[in-house]
Order: C-alpha cells, then structure tokens, then sequence
C-alpha cells in the first residue's frame, strides 16, 4: 500500500510538473517552414521567449532520432534572425533540428518533431515518372498527372477506393511534407479522379490529391510524384513575356531624389557605394577596372498611395518612411518584422521584392537572391533584372 502511494505521489508530480512546463515554459524554437529554390534552402521559425540565447541549426541526411549525433556541427544564428539560408548539393533528403538555447549559449536539447525539427525533401526531375512500388500508398492516391492546355490545367490520379472523398490542393510552391498544406489553398473536395482547373495566370502552381480520411486523422502521407506534383505549371497571360506582370500591382516607378522629400520621377541616379566599398577600390591594385553599376530602386504605385486600412496601410508607412528616403537599415529590419507574420500572396509579393533590394543596398547578397528568386514567380521579367545585378555583385 505504501509502494501505491508513493508511486501515485511521484506520478502527479509530474503530471502537474509536465503540465506547468507546457503551460507556461517553451525553451524551443516554433512554426518552422522550410522552402527551397534551386539548390538553396530557406528555413524560418519563431524564437521562444523564454530562451534568448543564440539559435543552433543542425542539419543532417537521416532524421534525428532523439539525440543530435556528435560528429554534426551547428551553425549559430543569433537570436531574433528567426532565418536562415542553407545551401544544399547532392542531398535528396535532408532534415534539420533547430535548438534554442540560454543567454549563456547553452542549448535546450529536446527535438520535438514538427515543431523545431523538419526535413525536406529535394526530388530529382525523375520523381515524377517513378512507379508506385510502396504497398502502403496501393490504399490511397497515385500515379498523380498534370496535363496543362492553355490556361486549363487538367489533374488525374489514381485512387483505391472510390468510396472516399479525395480533396485537391494547389500551391505556388511544392507540397512535399505535411506542413506545405498550411500554404496550399483547397480547390475541389470530393473528387473521383479527374479535375479541371483555371489557376490564376502569373505563377507556378503546384497539386495535390489527400484523402480526406487521412486528413481528419492526422496520419498524411505525402509522396511527390505520387501523390503530389513535382513539376509546376505556369499559366501565361495573354501579354508577351517582355511585358508581362500581375495585374495587380501595376506599374514599377524608379525612385528619384530631384522631386522634394526625395519623391518619385522618371529620372533614374546612381547611388553612392558605402565608406567601405570606396576604400576597397582604392586600396585596389587594378585602376581600370570599374566601379559597380549599382540597380536603381524600384516601387510598386499602388505602395505609393495611402489605402484605408488593412495590412497594405502598415506596408504603405514602411515604403513611405524608410524605403522612400533609403533608409536600407531601417527598411530591413521593419520588412523583416512585417513579414513574420501571414500575409496575403500579393502583399507577401511586393514586401519581399522591397526586403530584396533593402538586402541588396547593405550588401547581403546572398539574402537578397532569395528574396528575388521567391519574387520571380510573381514577376519574371522584373525579378530577372535584380538576379543578375546581385549575381553581378557576388563576382565583383
């Protein structure tokens, strides 16, 4: 009877210590998103408040089984970044572990699967074409087809059970884990197995078919080119590609310093290198090589107008307060700040294009390539211009 007592003592502990700690302690890291281009991978999440230390990234090829390996290295990001770009080669699947840790630098060292660790999986062109070998996936949706024909874009798939209804999802990135869903919006729900759709001309889009079975029961399983798309479609307007944009936001200006307040015209400038640029030059031992042909910057009309409210009012006086007198810095860290929290695609669109050039500005090329690879979905020929002016300027 004694042994029941203290054994019910000690189990209340911790359930009420376990309790309290969930409450009202998280010394990890939250939300993690992972999102790739090309051969770069950009990791997101929100720091915890109650571990301010530095933030520890792990990365690994096999997925992390409570411990993090001793051989792994982190990289240190300091706290408040809340990102991080990766760059990844002849890896197809890689998964990370995020940690947070003290003021001290002593990091919490608990992996909480889908919630500060997340893997990725960066499929080969052949993913599309592979048979379905896998006997789980013999019960549920595959052999998944995109045939596009003009601005139609018809989805087949193949499904076990006709019985079960089978819900259609679309991106503009790629579904490959369950938390791309958050992204993806829901086009068609109870579908047999063939869908036509007219996705918005402008941007690559991506599908997928779940069941809703296995939504409802947390158990979804995605497998590009099983049951979700690898390669995208583009839907093209009816403009050529040299003048194509979204129809909203139209036009581009360029931003000039003759109007008062440092307002707009047609007038394009070159904006002076920074102390430490000019000092490399000089101190350079080739005299005829150039200097940097720094992109002049550019700003969406509808950004230069104030709107009633919303969301587009607080990126209006970010525009109008930092980017427009190019105040870089500031401009930065405020678009940083606004786009940590959900954003509708078009506004997330024209944020990014400006946090790209802000990056650019202060000479964090390598940031500011993303952010221009992110916005050429949305502008290909506009983004275009910037990629090569940043590729420029990481050779220089």
């Amino acid at each position: 009877m004694k042994k029941f007592l203290s054994f019910l003592v000690i189990a209340l502990f911790f359930s009420f210590y376990a309790g309290a700690q969930s409450a009202d302690y998280t010394p990890h890291v939250t939300q993690v998103r992972v999102e790739s281009r090309n051969n770069l991978i950009r990791l997101t999440w929100t720091d915890s408040p109650d571990a301010q230390g530095p933030v520890y990234i792990y990365r690994s090829a096999r997925p992390f089984s409570g411990v993090v390996p001793a051989n792994i290295r982190p990289v240190v990001v300091r706290y408040g970044a809340q990102y991080y770009i990766d760059d990844i080669e002849d890896m197809e699947n890689v998964y990370y572990y995020i940690a947070a840790s003290e003021s001290n630098g002593q990091p919490y060292g608990t992996i909480i699967p889908f919630v500060n660790s997340v893997n990725i999986n960066t499929y080969s062109s052949q993913a599309e074409v592979t048979p379905v070998l896998d006997a789980e996936l013999l019960h549920g949706i595959s052999n998944i087809k995109v045939n596009q024909d003009g601005n139609r874009v018809t989805i087949t798939f193949d499904v076990s059970d006709l019985r079960k209804n089978a819900i259609l999802y679309r991106s503009v990135r790629p579904i490959r884990q369950p938390q791309d869903l958050l992204d993806a919006v829901i086009v068609q729900s109870g579908m047999t197995t063939q869908y036509a759709d007219f996705p918005l001309p402008g941007s690559t889009w991506y599908y997928a078919v779940i069941l809703e079975d296995d939504i409802s029961s947390g158990n979804v399983n995605i497998k590009p080119g099983i049951n979700a798309t690898t390669s995208a479609v583009f839907i093209y307007s009816d403009r050529t590609a040299e003048n194509f944009m979204r129809p909203v936001p139209l036009p581009f200006l360029t931003i000039g310093s003759e109007m008062p307040g440092g307002f707009l015209s047609d007038t394009t400038h070159e904006i002076p290198l920074s102390t430490a640029s000019l000092n490399m030059l000089r101190s350079a031992q080739m005299p005829s090589k150039l200097p940097l042909e720094i992109k002049t910057p550019r700003v969406f009309v509808v950004d230069l107008e104030a709107p009633t409210g919303g969301e587009d009012s607080a990126l209006f006086q970010i525009v109008k307060d930092y980017f427009l007198v190019m105040d870089w810095e500031g401009a930065r860290v405020n678009l940083q700040s606004y786009l940590s929290l959900p954003r509708t695609n078009d506004v997330q669109a024209r944020a990014r294009f400006y946090l790209g050039q802000t990056l650019y500005y202060t000479e964090n090329y390598r940031d500011a390539l993303w952010e221009f690879l992110f916005f050429r979905s949305f502008s290909p020929v506009e983004a275009a211009g910037w990629i090569d002016a940043v590729l420029t300027a990481m050779v220089y």
